[in-house]
C-alpha cells in the first residue's frame, strides 16, 4: 500500500513528459511566414535553409492530368494547357475536371523553385508516392520507384522514400514528377516533399529512422517476450494476445513510412507489403480486444471474442484473395471495425476501473493514448487535419503501461513469496516443537477416541443388558401369573384359603410390574428432560427433621440402629461464627428428593443385618457452596469391580444388589437423574464386609 502513491506520482510525471514530447514534436514550427507554391512556382530566395531550417514544398503545383511529360515537354506547355492542383493531396480529392477522382490514372507534376545561390549542398526528401513515379530535377532524373505507365498492364507499383542531393549554386531549379497509379485506391502526391540543406535533411531522416527503429525493435522484442511468457505459463492467455498485438503493429510499421521491411528484403514486392499492412491493421484490433478480454474476462461479454476473431479472419482472407485495388477500397470498413473495437475496449476498461480491478487504471490510461494515436492515423490516411502517424508511439506508451502492470503483479507475487519464505523459516524453526505438539494432540485424540470406543462398547453392552433385564423382569412375573392362573383353572387350587393366597400373590406380581413400568416411564422422562420439577426453598434443619421423623421408627423396628446428624466442619461465616443447619437453604423438589432418600435408605435397610447401623449425615462445604448428604450402612458392602455401575439401569449383582424381593434395578438410576436435575452429583463408596456410603451433593442457595 505504501508504494501506490509513489507509483501514481511517477506515472503522472511520465504522462506529462510524454505529452510534452508529443506536443513539441507534432506542434507547428515557430510562427513565421513560410513560402508556398503559387501557380507552379515557389520563391525561396528570402528563405535561409541554414538559419530557418527545412521547408515543405507545398502549395499549387502545375498538373498535367492524363499526360506523361518529360522535363522539356512540361516546361514548354502553353499556359492554356496548364492546370494547378494542391500538393500534398491525393487525386481522390481533386475537382472532377481533372478526371482523377477514382484515384487511378497518370499525370505529370511540375514545380519551379527560385533559390539564392550558395555553396552548400541541398537535398529533397521524396516521400512514398502512390504508386509509381519518376522525378527529374533540371532535366536530370534523380529518383524513381516502380514503373510509370498509362495502364495497369504496363505499370508496376513500388514505394520507398528517397533523399536526393542537389548543388546549391543555382538560382532556380525545376522539378518534374511523373506519377501513375492503377494498383491502389489513392493516387498522387499526398505527403509533403521536404527541402533543406543536405546535412539537415540527412540528420532529420537519421533521427526519424532511429526513433522508428527503436520503437519497431521494442515492439518485436516485447512481443516475443510475451509469447515466451505464454509458452511457459499458458494459464494467462492475455500475454499471448498482447504479444501478437505488438508483433502485428510492428509488422504494419515495417511496411509503412520508411518501408524498413522492403529495405531489408528488397525481394518483397509492393503487393505483399500492402497485404501485410492491411492484415496486420485488422488483426491488431482483434488481438487488442482479446487482450483486454483476457485481462478482465468478467467485464467483457463472452461472445465478443469469437465475433472479433471471425471478423479478423474474414478480413485477412479477403485481403489475401483480392488485389490491392480491391481491398484498399474497403479500408473504411476496416477502420470502422477498429474504431468500434477501440470504443468497446474503453467501455470494458471503464467497467473494470469502476469495479476496482487490479491494474485497470494503468491499462485505461495506456489504451486511451493508444486509441488517440489510432484515430490520428485514421485521420492521416483520410487526409484530414494531421500530417504524421503516431500508432507506434501510442503502442509504445501502451507497452509501458503494460510493464507497470507486470511490475505490480511481479511485486505482489514477490511479496507473497517473501511472506511464504518467512513463514517457512518460522515453521522450520519451530518444526520439532510443533511436531511434538501435534504428536501429543494426536495421542490425546487417540486416547479420547479409544475412550469413546470403550464408552460406545459399554453403552452397547448396557443396551443389550437393559433389554435382557427388561425381558427377564417382565417375563418372570408374567410366567408366575400364568402358572397361578393355570393352577386355578386346573382345579389345583380348590379351597378358599388357597384361592385367596394365590390372588394375593398375583396382585403382588401385578403391582411389581406396575412399579417397573412406572419406574421406566419416570426414568425416561427424567433422561429426556420432560419431567417438570416443582422447587421450593427448604432449610437443611427442617429437611433433616423431616427425614428423621419419617424413617427413624421404620428402621428401628427392623432391629437396625438409626442416626441422623449434622456434621460441623471448621468453616465459619464472614463474622467468624459457625454455620448452623437452620441458616442453610436448599432449593428442592421435595417429592422427587423424597423418592431419592427413600431409595437410598431402604436399599441400606435391605443389605444391613439386624443389629447393624444406618447413619444419615449432613454437612456444608462453604468453599464449594454445597450441602453433602451421606447414607452410610454397616451391610455386606459392594465389590470394587461393581461399584462404578450401580447407578446404571437394571444393574444387578448377587453380591451387591440382590433382587429376591422383586426390585427393578432402576432405583439408583432414577435417584441419579433426580439429583442431576437439581444440579447436584451422586456417588458411592464401599468396602466389602464393612459397609457402603451413598453420598450426594446439592447446591446451597443461601447460608
Amino acid at each position: 500500500m505504501e508504494g501506490r502513491p509513489i507509483r501514481r506520482i511517477c506515472l503522472i510525471l511520465f504522462i506529462l513528459a510524454l505529452i510534452q514530447t508529443l506536443v513539441s514534436g507534432c506542434a507547428a514550427e515557430p510562427a513565421v511566414t513560410r513560402p508556398v507554391a503559387k501557380e507552379g512556382v515557389i520563391d525561396l530566395r528570402n528563405w535561409s535553409f541554414l538559419d530557418q531550417g527545412s521547408l515543405n514544398l507545398s502549395g499549387e503545383w502545375a498538373l498535367f492530368d492524363h499526360r506523361l511529360l518529360g522535363p522539356v515537354e512540361s516546361a514548354y506547355q502553353p499556359e492554356s494547357a496548364v492546370a494547378y492542383a494542391a500538393v500534398p493531396q491525393s487525386w481522390n480529392s481533386y475537382p472532377a475536371s481533372f478526371g482523377l477522382q477514382s484515384g487511378q490514372g497518370y499525370a505529370t507534376y511540375r514545380l519551379k523553385v527560385l533559390l539564392t545561390p550558395s555553396d552548400r549542398l541541398l537535398a529533397i526528401r521524396v516521400p512514398n508516392i502512390f504508386s509509381a513515379y519518376k522525378l527529374w530535377v533540371d532535366g536530370r532524373m534523380l529518383a524513381s520507384e516502380g514503373e510509370v505507365g498509362r495502364s495497369r498492364a504496363d505499370s508496376d507499383a513500388r514505394q520507398q522514400p528517397r533523399i536526393i542531393t542537389l548543388d546549391g549554386d543555382r538560382s532556380e531549379l525545376q522539378l518534374t514528377v511523373q506519377v501513375s497509379n492503377f494498383q491502389h485506391r489513392k493516387g498522387g502526391i499526398w505527403v509533403d516533399l521536404r527541402m533543406g540543406t543536405n546535412d539537415a535533411i540527412t540528420k532529420s531522416q537519421m533521427r526519424t529512422t532511429i526513433q522508428e527503429m527503436t520503437i519497431l525493435g521494442s515492439l518485436v522484442i516485447i512481443g516475443l517476450f510475451h509469447l515466451g511468457l505464454y509458452a511457459f505459463r499458458r494459464q494467462e492467455r492475455f500475454t499471448l494476445y498482447f504479444g501478437l498485438l505488438c508483433l502485428f503493429v510492428a509488422a504494419r510499421t515495417s511496411v509503412t513510412g520508411n518501408m524498413y521491411l522492403i529495405q531489408m528484403f528488397p525481394g518483397i514486392n509492393w503487393e505483399a507489403a500492402m497485404k501485410i499492412e492491411y492484415i496486420s491493421f485488422a488483426f491488431s484490433a482483434a488481438t487488442g480486444i482479446l487482450y483486454i478480454g483476457g485481462l478482465f474476462p468478467r467485464e467483457m461479454h463472452r461472445r465478443v471474442g469469437p465475433v472479433v476473431i471471425g471478423i479478423g479472419m474474414a478480413i485477412g482472407v479477403f485481403v489475401l484473395a483480392t488485389p490491392a485495388i480491391v481491398y484498399s477500397k474497403t479500408v473504411g470498413a476496416i477502420q470502422l471495425f477498429v474504431v468500434l473495437g477501440s470504443l468497446y475496449i474503453l467501455l470494458v476498461l471503464w467497467r473494470a476501473l469502476f469495479r476496482k480491478r487490479e491494474g485497470a487504471g494503468f491499462i485505461l490510461v495506456g489504451v486511451a493514448v493508444f486509441v488517440a494515436t489510432i484515430l490520428n492515423d485514421i485521420l492521416f490516411y483520410n487526409e484530414m487535419l494531421v500530417r504524421t502517424q503516431l500508432v507506434p508511439i501510442g503502442l509504445f506508451f501502451f507497452m509501458l503501461m503494460q510493464s507497470f502492470i507486470i511490475s505490480s503483479r511481479f511485486s505482489n507475487a514477490l511479496r507473497g513469496v517473501e511472506q511464504a519464505s518467512a513463514e517457512l523459516r518460522e515453521l522450520n524453526m519451530y518444526l520439532e516443537e510443533r511436531i511434538a505438539e501435534r504428536t501429543e494432540e494426536l495421542r490425546s485424540a487417540n486416547e479420547s477416541l479409544a475412550c469413546s470406543n470403550r464408552e460406545l462398547a459399554r453403552s452397547e453392552a448396557s443396551r443389550r443388558q437393559l433389554m435382557t433385564n427388561i425381558s427377564h423382569d417382565l417375563r418372570t412375573p408374567i410366567t408366575l401369573l400364568q402358572g397361578y392362573l393355570e393352577a386355578m383353572r386346573d382345579g389345583v387350587v380348590n379351597t378358599e384359603e388357597q384361592q385367596n393366597r394365590y390372588v394375593r400373590m398375583m396382585l403382588g406380581k401385578v403391582m411389581g410390574l406396575s412399579r417397573l413400568i412406572q419406574d421406566l416411564f419416570e426414568l425416561t422422562r427424567l433422561e429426556s428432560g420432560q419431567l417438570r420439577m416443582h422447587y421450593t426453598e427448604v432449610t437443611m434443619e427442617s429437611w433433616m427433621g423431616s427425614l428423621r421423623e419419617q424413617y427413624e421408627m421404620d428402621v428401628r423396628t427392623r432391629g437396625i440402629s438409626f442416626e441422623c446428624r449434622f456434621e460441623e466442619v471448621a468453616e465459619t461465616d464472614e463474622e467468624g461464627k459457625t454455620v448452623h443447619p437452620d441458616r442453610i437453604t436448599l432449593r428442592l423438589d421435595q417429592q422427587r428428593m423424597e423418592r431419592v432418600m427413600a431409595n437410598l435408605i431402604y436399599n441400606a435397610v435391605k443389605y444391613t443385618a439386624p443389629s447393624g447401623k444406618i447413619t444419615l449425615s449432613f454437612s456444608f462445604r462453604q468453599t464449594a457452596n454445597e450441602a453433602v448428604v451421606k447414607v452410610t450402612d454397616t451391610g455386606e458392602g459392594i465389590e470394587a469391580t461393581h461399584l462404578p455401575f450401580i447407578f446404571d439401569r437394571f444393574y444387578k449383582k448377587d453380591a451387591a444388589r440382590n433382587s429376591a424381593d422383586g426390585g427393578s434395578g432402576l432405583g439408583l438410576a432414577i435417584a441419579k437423574e433426580i439429583v442431576e436435575a437439581h444440579n447436584g452429583t451422586i456417588g458411592a463408596e464401599s468396602e466389602p464386609g464393612v459397609g457402603t456410603t451413598i453420598w450426594l451433593s446439592l447446591p446451597v442457595t443461601d447460608w
